[in-house]
């Protein structure tokens, strides 16, 4: 899923989430970030910077405090 956004009438790149993502209740995605395969974003987050895939990611700005083993 892309997910494209337009600000002052400028088109800015788009934010990229990837296959089997959560994303919580609230959560910001900044435009050009990139979220990976079978990550969380939790409730109420805000994403500044790419996700890994299998990572959960909290807070503002968000930061990873777990990667899950394939």
């Amino acid at each position: 899923m892309r997910i494209t956004g337009e600000l002052n009438g400028g088109y800015h790149d788009p934010a990229e989430v990837r296959r089997n993502v959560w994303i919580g209740a609230n959560a910001t995605i900044l435009a050009g970030v990139t979220i990976g395969d079978d990550a969380v974003v939790a409730a109420a987050s805000v994403v500044t910077k790419n996700v890994p895939a299998r990572s959960i990611v909290v807070g503002s700005p968000a930061r990873v405090v777990r990667s899950v083993p394939e």
